[in-house]
C-alpha cells in the first residue's frame, strides 16, 4: 500500500477550507496535513484544528523546510505565490498552488521551470475541469458528438464585497482584476474544450469603491482553430440567475447548462429532436482534483491542470487586461514568448 502524501498547507483563508475538507474526504490513508501556516496565528492554528495537523506555524519557510513534508497546498494570495512554490520545488516538495498561478508570466513561467529543474509535480488548482458537468462536457466533444466547435459563451456572476484593507482589492497584489483572479477559471475551461486562443479583445467596467481592477468585463476570443467565444464575468450582480452559464455549439450539435447538462445532436436519433438532458454523476471536485494530484505525484506524471497549463490561461486572462488598456486585439502567445525570454 502507497504511503499517504504528506502536505503543508501555507495559507490558511477562505479557499483552504475547501482544500481541507477535499483532503480528509480522501482518508488518511491518501494524504495527510502535517502542517499549516498563515501570517495570523490564530487562522494557522484554526486550520490545523480542521485537518487534525500538529504543527500551526507563521513563518512559510518552515514548512518547506521540514523533512516529514512532500508537498505543498498554497492558499496565498497571488503575488506570493512564485516565491513560496519556487523554493519549495527548491526543496523537493511537490507543489499544489490555487489559481491564478502568478500576477506576472514571467513569474508563472521561473515557477514551472523550478519545478522542471527538481523533477517535482507542479499543479494548479483549477477546479472547473474536474466538475462533473464539465467533465462530460469535454467527453462529448472529444467523441464528436457537436462536430467542430464554433462558438462558445460562458459567464461568471456573483457579487463580491472586498473588505477595505484587503489585499485583494490591490490591482498589483491580485494581478488584474476579476477577468485575473475568477475569469481565468472560465478561460482555462473554455482552452480545454476548443484550444489555443489566437486573439483577444475586451471591455472592463470599474468601480474604485469595490476595487482597484476591473470589477466587470466581457472578453472576446477567437481561437487557432477559428472557433470565437466570449466571456462575461461580474463581481458586482445584484441578483444572479446563474452563476456560471456554459452555451457551447458546433457544427453538429450544441451544449448548454441550463438547470442541468443539455445536449442537442445531429448525430444521435435521441438526441436529434430537441435538447436532451444528460443524467450526471455528482462529485466533490475538490476532492477530484486533490486526488488527481495526488496519482501524479505517485506516477510522476504532469498533471492535466499543469503549470504550463496554467501560464496559458493566464496569458489569455493577461492579453484581456492589455487589450482594454490599448483598444486592441492581442495576442497570448506573444506574450508568453516574451515573458519566456525574461525569465533567468
Amino acid at each position: 500500500m502507497s504511503q499517504p502524501v504528506r502536505i503543508g498547507l501555507i495559507g490558511c483563508g477562505g479557499i483552504s477550507r475547501a482544500h481541507v475538507r477535499a483532503m480528509l474526504s480522501l482518508g488518511a490513508e491518501e494524504i495527510r496535513v502535517v502542517a499549516t501556516c498563515d501570517v495570523e496565528q490564530s487562522l494557522a492554528e484554526e486550520r490545523a484544528r480542521d485537518a487534525g495537523a500538529e504543527v500551526a506555524v507563521t513563518d512559510w519557510r518552515t514548512v518547506v523546510e521540514r523533512k516529514d513534508i512532500d508537498a505543498v497546498d498554497i492558499c496565498l494570495p497571488h503575488d506570493l505565490h512564485a516565491e513560496v512554490a519556487i523554493a519549495a520545488a527548491q526543496a523537493g516538495k511537490h507543489i499544489f498552488v490555487e489559481k491564478p498561478i502568478a500576477t506576472t508570466l514571467g513569474d508563472g513561467w521561473a515557477m514551472v521551470r523550478a519545478a522542471r529543474d527538481a523533477s517535482v509535480v507542479l499543479m494548479t488548482a483549477f477546479v472547473e475541469r474536474f466538475e462533473a458537468e464539465n467533465w462530460r462536457t469535454k467527453q462529448l466533444l472529444d467523441e464528436g458528438w457537436l462536430g467542430t466547435p464554433i462558438l462558445a459563451q460562458v459567464d461568471h456572476l456573483q457579487n463580491v464585497f472586498i473588505p477595505p484593507g484587503h489585499w485583494a482589492r490591490e490591482r498589483k497584489r491580485l494581478g488584474g482584476g476579476a477577468i485575473a483572479s475568477a475569469g481565468c477559471h472560465r478561460i482555462d475551461l473554455l482552452r480545454w474544450f476548443i484550444g489555443e486562443v489566437e486573439w483577444v479583445s475586451a471591455e472592463t467596467f470599474y468601480n474604485p469603491d469595490r476595487m482597484e481592477g476591473e470589477i466587470a468585463g466581457v472578453v472576446n476570443m477567437q481561437f487557432t482553430t477559428g472557433a470565437i467565444a466570449n466571456l462575461s464575468i461580474s463581481w458586482m450582480s445584484p441578483y444572479r440567475a446563474f452563476y456560471r452559464k456554459l452555451w457551447l455549439e458546433g457544427t453538429e450539435g450544441c451544449i448548454h447548462n441550463w438547470n442541468g447538462l443539455h445536449i442537442f445532436s445531429r448525430k444521435k436519433p435521441e438526441w436529434s429532436e430537441g435538447f436532451v438532458k444528460l443524467e450526471v454523476e455528482p462529485v466533490d471536485p475538490f476532492a477530484a482534483e486533490l486526488r488527481h494530484f495526488i496519482e501524479c505525484i505517485r506516477a510522476g506524471k504532469q498533471p492535466l491542470t499543469s503549470g504550463e497549463e496554467a501560464v496559458r490561461t493566464q496569458a489569455v486572462a493577461i492579453a484581456a487586461n492589455e487589450s482594454e488598456q490599448t483598444g486592441c486585439r492581442v495576442r497570448p502567445a506573444d506574450l508568453l514568448a516574451q515573458a519566456l525570454e525574461e525569465v533567468p
